[in-house]
């Protein structure tokens, strides 16, 4: 990869932290020796995705994330910088699997686009499509090969169920709309069968205890997600227009299962969101005056509306602190801040706390519901909040409620052991 200190200084001029900048040009200069031996264009998007899935096998959800970012900035850089840019960078030129590969990609992306689809679903569908392609080496696609290849993953990787079902979704969905077949009875058979788990869920002195370790916009984060019920992604994903203090409530746009809805917006925030806006306000007044690309709009908005990414309405509550290239468009503009910018703060504030539960950003939404079903609401109005369609799913926190709904006293309670039973001498 040419001049990488050109690169870096480039990479100072946007913003990325001094800590990070080492590690930005060892991702491009691993991308460059994967794409040299794999024989494929570090200017194809392909490219990329199939690093970002070998990468995947050996390092954590937020090391793939910075490679991408790092590689996304350099070809932008390279494009803008040097007209006579080479398609390739080698000499070696692409397999034929390869480029098998790639026209099924993009097919996959396509359709996908078309269909609205999260970027974040787009890169898990297309990583396990490259996998699948890369498993059969060129033999016929079908049921069976489908067969042998979730096996691979439940019994020679050990992969979680989740991970397991993801990968059988997103290869039905490559079968039905690319190659446009059904993978008919496999279905039922393929699925893992999840075992139901009751959520992790926070006492109210525990929820209390973590806000009181953490500050700034991470706080304000936290008790949006714990005042609101919300999934992390809803969380960083809200914009200016998303926040209505008059009414006291948040609109999540297209949330799970592509679904709005309205959930609570706590009295006791309006000081510090104010404060918080005021703050963000800076950073978009910084951007028009520099003439950035607006905010990224979604389901082909900027298409019918160009200039509608740049009012303040759409910009977002959450900010990333520096640009980046934005991976559809090829475009520098300011995203949302990425997914493990509260992961890294909350999981420290835990420790801090001296919390010793299982926890992850998500258990703040189970302790959401159990605490307003605590409060004496009822099941439905909670069900509407959380977003749920079945009301089934939302009756699982009555079962992990302060008090258990019975008021059975545990026989044990009633028992008059002997001081040496009890621990003692």
């Amino acid at each position: 990869m040419a001049k990488m200190k050109d690169f870096e200084v480039y990479l100072k001029s946007q913003h990325v932290v001094e800590k990070e900048l080492k590690f930005y040009l060892i991702w491009v200069n691993q991308f460059a020796s994967f794409c040299e031996r794999k024989g494929c264009s570090p200017w194809d998007g392909s490219s990329l995705l199939a690093f970002e899935t070998y990468l995947r096998s050996s390092h954590e959800d937020w090391q793939v994330d910075q490679a991408g970012k790092a590689v996304r900035h350099y070809v932008y850089w390279r494009r803008k910088s040097d007209a006579s840019v080479p398609q390739v960078v080698s000499k070696v030129k692409a397999t034929e699997e390869s480029q098998v590969t790639k026209e099924y990609l993009a097919k996959l992306v396509e359709v996908m686009r078309l269909q609205r689809k999260s970027y974040k679903t787009e890169q898990a569908y297309g990583s396990w499509v490259v996998r699948y392609l890369a498993f059969v080496k060129g033999e016929g696609l079908n049921g069976e090969n489908v067969t042998r290849f979730i096996s691979y993953l439940a019994v020679d990787k050990d992969v979680a169920a989740s991970t397991q079902n993801q990968a059988f979704n997103a290869l039905v969905y490559f079968f039905r709309y690319v190659l446009e077949k059904e993978l008919g009875d496999l279905s039922q058979s393929l699925r893992a069968v999840r075992k139901a788990k009751l959520p992790v869920v926070f006492t109210r002195d525990e929820v209390m205890a973590l806000m009181s370790v953490m500050e700034g916009v991470p706080l304000l984060m936290v008790r949006l997600i714990y005042g609101g019920g919300l999934r992390h992604s809803e969380a960083y994903r809200l914009r200016i227009k998303d926040v209505d203090t008059a009414r006291m409530c948040l609109t999540i746009r297209s949330g799970k299962g592509d679904k709005d809805r309205e959930v609570p917006l706590g009295d006791s925030l309006l000081e510090d969101l104010k404060n918080h806006l005021a703050q963000i306000r800076k950073l978009y007044d910084v951007d028009r005056a520099e003439e950035v690309a607006g905010c990224y709009l979604p389901n082909a908005l900027e298409r019918k509306s160009v200039n509608k990414g740049k009012e303040w309405a759409w910009f977002w509550l959450f900010p990333a602190s520096t640009l980046s290239i934005d991976p559809r468009a090829d475009v520098l503009r300011r995203h949302h801040v990425a997914p493990g910018y509260l992961s890294n703060h909350y999981k420290n504030a835990i420790e801090k706390a001296g919390i010793s539960k299982s926890a992850t950003v998500h258990t703040l939404r189970h302790s959401f519901a159990t605490h307003v079903l605590e409060d004496g609401y009822d099941i439905r109005t909670l069900q509407e909040i959380m977003g749920h369609n079945d009301v089934n799913t939302t009756q699982i926190y009555t079962h992990v409620m302060g008090k258990h709904k019975s008021n059975v006293t545990s026989p044990l309670d009633k028992l008059r052991l002997p001081p040496r039973a009890n621990g003692g001498k």
